[in-house]
């Protein structure tokens, strides 16, 4: 995986989802002329893809566009159903060959037919090692996938997975045009030909993407013709376009939520999400490598306080790394706020303090850099509150907003403020994020504090070994009190993400969001379905 980790470590799925899109900076109008046009909607988002391709992208659980489909996807209440695949998957007694079948009514955007060769080709060319696929990690159970007949298709797994079902929403990709092409540079990155429910009719780099419904989608056409996604980078500048009612759409940040409200034009949705803000604490930090002080910390955080503050009340205390109402959670990990515990614990480590002084031992002061995306204002906002805290206790925490780049590069002197989190299976994201395996990886964005913990690496081998998923739950049981003692990970809060739409917009049924940017799937997973008003 790749710098998702310090942005989304919840690597991709689903194949219908590229956070993306267009240009626009702050105070653009650019979008207007698009939104005034009947059967339009325009969407705000604060980046782009580098391409269009799910084979060749790292970020596909995001929801905007809607070129293509995967074997399954998921329902508003995040359970798999079939999408191209007829019914659900068969698995064999051992769990090592899915069985899938498909439906025989599907064309791609081009007119030719969508046969199991296609959904092959899809999954072996991520495996392709010359692909240089993101989602090919994502992918270590499969050996291989085969085309058993027009409307079948098998995949031979190396190991049972129960979180196989969770891959089968990979966007499936026409054969006929990629075979023999260089998935790294074909063109077909920016020219995407899916089976979707768009259609793309225009792609600018640092520009903007243009979907157009299409006509001949096998569950019928969408019901808004034309969808707009345009890039507006600063957070002020996208609530400045919707007061101007510029765009229709966009995703925004909790202390902007209340002026979009004032407006009167738009629903605004705080969607509940498994998206948790999280400081990694390295073990080759001369201060953070003692286990005793990174116990000590999450007794010291005042989570609430910090939802209510830096969250403007949109989120939730976060104690690991699995969400309240998952059915793996378990409250064993919780740990409330108690300054006076976390003290006791430091002194009896060693590090002992003089009045309002910074702690110190040996010599050394209780002092650590605390690294934030520059660009995010909340989790500068979790990194300020944080840090506050802490002086309390009498640790001294330097805040440094900087580059992914610069990040990187310092990745063991000092925490990083990360955010992650799937609501989906937890197989998906937690095991190169905590097992020993990834300590070393040649991605830092994978096991990112280096942890090697013989008691955490046999939870996440045991849960991924299983189908029985009261079982499994037992498994992440043991591994979520195994990451609260190890404490190489301090979960601080977990989000609410802020959807605002036109309240022109009809069909806006949020559900459950992972980790993303902006304006995402957990409100664009029905957009096929969304109706909108035409401008009076």
């Amino acid at each position: 995986m790749s710098k998702l980790h310090l942005g989304s470590v919840a690597a991709g799925l689903v194949a219908l989802a590229i956070g993306l899109a267009g240009c626009g900076g702050a105070g653009d109008d650019t979008a207007g002329d698009d939104a005034v046009a009947s059967g339009t909607l325009v969407i705000a988002l604060p980046g782009q893809p580098e391409n269009l391709n799910p084979i060749a992208s790292d970020n596909v659980y995001e929801g905007n566009q809607k070129f293509f489909n995967g074997l399954l996807r998921y329902a508003k209440d995040l359970t798999a159903e079939p999408d191209l695949a007829s019914e659900m998957p068969e698995r064999s007694d051992d769990g090592r060959t899915v069985t899938v079948r498909l439906r025989d009514d599907v064309k791609f955007h081009d007119g030719t037919a969508f046969t199991a060769k296609d959904v092959a080709f899809t999954y072996n060319a991520i495996l392709d090692e010359d692909s240089a696929s993101p989602l090919a990690t994502l992918l270590d159970s499969l050996d291989e996938a085969t085309a058993v007949d027009d409307t079948t298709v098998r995949f031979t797994l190396n190991r049972a997975d129960p979180a196989f079902d969770d891959k089968l929403q990979i966007g499936i990709v026409p054969a006929a045009r990629l075979e023999g092409e260089d998935i790294k540079t074909t063109a077909f990155n920016r020219k995407p030909v899916g089976t979707g429910p768009y259609v793309l009719e225009e792609f600018e780099p640092g520009g903007r993407i243009v979907m157009e419904a299409n006509p001949d989608y096998f569950r019928g056409a969408p019901k808004i013709q034309r969808i707009v996604l345009t890039a507006v980078e600063d957070e002020n500048a996208r609530v400045a376009l919707l007061e101007k009612g510029t765009i229709d759409a966009a995703g925004i940040v909790p202390k902007l939520a209340d002026r979009v409200r004032r407006n009167g034009n738009y629903n605004v949705f705080e969607i509940p999400t498994a998206d948790a803000r999280v400081a990694a604490l390295p073990n080759r930090d001369p201060v953070l490598r003692d286990a005793a002080v990174r116990r000590a910390l999450s007794f010291a955080v005042d989570r609430e306080k910090i939802v209510e503050g830096a969250l403007a009340g949109a989120g939730e205390p976060a104690f690991g790394p699995i969400m309240k109402g998952h059915w793996a959670y378990s409250p064993v990990a919780e740990r409330p706020y108690d300054p006076d515990e976390a003290g006791r614990l430091l002194d009896a480590a060693g590090w002992t303090r003089s009045g309002d002084a910074t702690r110190s031992k040996g010599g050394r002061d209780l002092s650590f850099t605390l690294m934030y995306p520059a660009s995010d204002s909340v989790r500068k906002d979790v990194a300020l509150a944080f840090a506050a805290q802490m002086k309390e206790i009498g640790v001294d925490v330097k805040l440094e907003g900087l580059t992914f780049d610069v990040i990187e590069k310092r990745q063991d002197r000092g925490a990083t403020e990360f955010g992650y989190g799937t609501p989906y299976d937890p197989d998906i994201e937690l095991y190169t994020l905590f097992h020993s395996t990834f300590a070393n990886d040649d991605d830092p964005f994978t096991n990112y504090p280096r942890t090697r913990n013989a008691e955490i690496d046999a939870a996440l081998d045991a849960a991924r070994s299983k189908l029985d998923q009261d079982e499994r739950k037992q498994d992440y049981v043991k591994l979520q009190e195994a990451l609260a003692e190890d404490a190489s990970w301090l979960w601080l809060v977990r989000l609410r993400h802020i959807s605002v739409v036109s309240k022109r917009v009809q069909g806006v049924e949020p559900q459950v969001e992972p980790h993303a940017h902006g304006f995402s799937r957990g409100t664009t997973w029905n957009l096929e379905d969304w109706t909108i008003e035409p401008k009076s």
